[in-house]
Order: structure tokens, then C-alpha cells, then sequence
């Protein structure tokens, strides 16, 4: 039996704890023995008990190797190997998975030789200029069986741009997110006149979600539209406590912060249109949801997004820091129903033709058969 290895960096929920979940799904059912060394602080009740009857082998690690100093990313190469050269050469893997969104979180493994490794990055780098000492340690190590792996076309971009000499890009590649919701459908409970009509919004209540444009946004539409309206926002971060008080401060009851639902699925049914105006964005898990759902989406021109949504037929695509744009389109999405469903029913099909679960697995299947 092949024995794949994987590193995986997450949060309390979000995408990058959905996509380890995937990832471990998929290798189990393709008869891989899966082995993942993880972080204790990772590992929550609801992962154990995935991690148990996925008959996963659980190796703790500490984050206390990786904080001050040897968080800079020279000695967190030095961390990487000491952490990491013990396990695989205890267990001995086919293949090596990096799954995070903090890069460089265990990039140095890179360097080890012969091993068959792919770096999964949920996020992107920024830059003005390249990082030489990215180029420099990738230079030496990428090559057909040690490969990055994104999310979106414009993730793959942003490496290419801030770590990669031009000679290594094509040992990047990019496979869409899917939707863990697409097998469920889509209840229109909100479209009479007389309904309250939600519009939704999951992930971190955090700056790169843009919460403060959103807010702002909120208060404009609610304040224009004639009928009964409610903003909701399901997720944890760092500024949920500060947006709670604002909206009590405000005395604004149609403004909603929530705080983490285990159970999106209701949280899409009830919603009429789901709005994503992030700053930073990879490719939003969230709005592949929303999409099999067959919800219209408006959606910031962040990251990858707009290769999420189609502008002007799936939803629209605005500028995050543009709120009169996004108050008009959010007003012309509650007032037309027939263009809402239209959007909805367009996006669920853009969903399923471009990123379905099937696609993902023939997309995977082919990348670890060309290793």
C-alpha cells in the first residue's frame, strides 16, 4: 500500500481546514495509508474524530519551534528540516503534502532529495520585486516531482512573479476548489415580496475580508431598499467582537454577526444573494458554495475571485473599495427576482463545469500520476 505524508496548516474553519478534509477523503479512497503530522493546537474534537475514521495516522507537533526568531523564514528553513527529517525518514512516504496558508510554513523540505513532494498554497504572495532567497531555494529544489499547487490562475501568477526564475513556472499548476455542498439543493426561500431577504456572507471577520466596506455597504442598502432586509455575517476573527459592538453602538438589528455556524447549508438556503467583497482572496471556498447553490454572487476583483464569477452573468465582480457601486448592484439584484434566479441558475452551471468535485479528482489524478 502507498503511504502518503501530509504537513497540514489550517484554522478553526475556513477553507484551508475544508481543503485538508478533501485531501484526506480523496487519498483514503485512492487506498493511500495516510500519515499527517500536525500541530496539536490543529487538533480539535471534530479533527480527531475525522482523522479516526479515516484511519489516519496522527503525529503532534509543537508551534513553539516556529515563533520568534525562528519564525523568520532562513532559520524557519533550519526548523522545517529539524522537524521534518525525523518523520519521513521514519515513515518512509511515496509522497509528501504540504497544505497551508501561511507560507513559507514548511517550504524547506524542498530541499530534501529524492522525494516526491507537493506544496499546496491556499494563499498568494505580494510583492514589488522578487524574493531573491524564494528564487534561490526553489531554483535548487522544484522540478517534476517536487511541485507547488494553487488554487486559482492568479495565485499561480503571483509565485511565478515574487518566487520563480522563468525556466521553473511550469512546475506550477492550479486546480480549482469545489463545493462540498454541490449534491444539496437550493430551497428559494426568500423570494416573495413580503419576505426578509438575507444577503450572506461566510469567512474571518478580519481586515482582509474587508469587513468595514461591508459594514458600510450594509447600513447604505438597508437604508435604501423598501422591503425587509437583513446582512449576515457567519465566521470568527479577530474583529468580530469590535463589528458586534458597532452594530449595537449603531443600533442596527438587520446587521448580523453571527460568529461560526456548523451548518452553512441552512445558512444558503435561507440567503438571497451572497457578497464577498474581500481585499485578499485566493479562491473562496465559500463562493463555489454559494454558486452550487445556485445563489447570485457579488464579489470584490480581489485574487482570484473574478475567476469565480462571471461579471454580469453569474453575479458581479466590483471594486472593493467602491461601496456606491456595490449598494446600486446589491439593489438591483433584490428588485429584479428574474435576474437574481437567471444569475443563480448561470452560476450553478459555470459551478458545475468548471469546478465540480469530478474535475477536482481527474485534476488530481493527473497531477500525481506526473509526478
Amino acid at each position: 500500500m502507498k503511504k502518503i505524508l501530509i504537513f497540514p496548516e489550517f484554522e478553526k474553519f475556513g477553507g484551508t481546514r475544508t481543503y485538508f478534509k478533501n485531501l484526506v477523503d480523496y487519498y483514503h479512497s485512492d487506498n493511500y495509508q495516510i500519515v499527517t503530522a500536525i500541530d496539536k493546537e490543529y487538533c480539535d474534537q471534530d479533527i480527531l474524530e475525522f482523522l479516526t475514521k479515516n484511519n489516519t495516522k496522527i503525529i503532534f507537533l509543537s508551534r513553539k519551534y516556529r515563533t520568534g526568531i525562528f519564525s523568520r523564514f532562513h532559520l524557519g528553513i533550519i526548523v522545517d528540516l529539524f522537524l521534518g527529517i525525523p518523520i519521513i525518514i521514519k515513515e518512509r512516504p511515496n509522497l509528501v503534502l504540504i497544505s497551508t496558508g501561511s507560507p513559507p510554513e514548511f517550504l524547506g523540505l524542498m530541499l530534501l532529495f529524492p522525494l516526491k513532494l507537493i506544496y499546496i498554497l491556499h494563499t498568494y504572495p505580494m510583492c514589488t520585486k522578487p524574493k531573491l532567497f524564494y528564487r534561490l531555494l526553489l531554483l535548487i529544489s522544484l522540478n517534476k516531482n517536487k511541485r507547488i499547487l494553487t488554487v486559482s490562475e492568479f495565485s499561480k501568477n503571483q509565485i511565478v512573479k515574487c518566487w520563480l526564475v522563468d525556466k521553473k513556472q511550469k512546475f506550477v499548476d492550479y486546480i480549482y476548489n469545489f463545493s462540498n455542498l454541490e449534491n444539496n439543493s437550493a430551497i428559494p426561500k426568500n423570494t416573495g415580496k413580503n419576505d426578509v431577504k438575507m444577503i450572506l456572507t461566510l469567512g474571518h471577520v478580519t481586515w482582509y475580508k474587508n469587513p468595514d466596506i461591508w459594514y458600510s455597504v450594509a447600513v447604505k442598502t438597508i437604508g435604501r431598499y423598501p422591503g425587509e432586509l437583513e446582512f449576515l455575517w457567519a465566521g470568527e476573527g479577530d474583529l468580530l467582537d469590535a463589528y458586534r459592538e458597532k452594530v449595537k453602538k449603531d443600533n442596527m438589528p438587520q446587521i448580523k454577526f453571527v460568529g461560526f455556524q456548523k451548518n452553512v447549508t441552512e445558512l444558503y438556503n435561507l440567503s438571497t444573494i451572497y457578497f464577498q467583497p474581500s481585499r485578499l482572496e485566493n479562491h473562496s471556498i465559500a463562493v463555489t458554495d454559494a454558486m452550487a447553490m445556485g445563489k447570485s454572487c457579488m464579489v470584490s476583483n480581489a485574487g482570484g475571485l473574478p475567476e469565480s464569477v462571471v461579471d454580469g452573468k453569474t453575479g458581479y465582480v466590483v471594486d472593493p473599495d467602491n461601496i456606491d457601486e456595490m449598494v446600486s448592484k446589491l439593489l438591483n439584484l433584490l428588485e429584479n427576482e428574474n435576474l437574481r434566479v437567471c444569475m443563480g441558475k448561470a452560476g450553478k452551471e459555470y459551478y458545475e463545469n468548471t469546478f465540480s468535485y469530478k474535475r477536482w479528482i481527474q485534476e488530481m489524478k493527473t497531477l500525481n500520476k506526473n509526478l
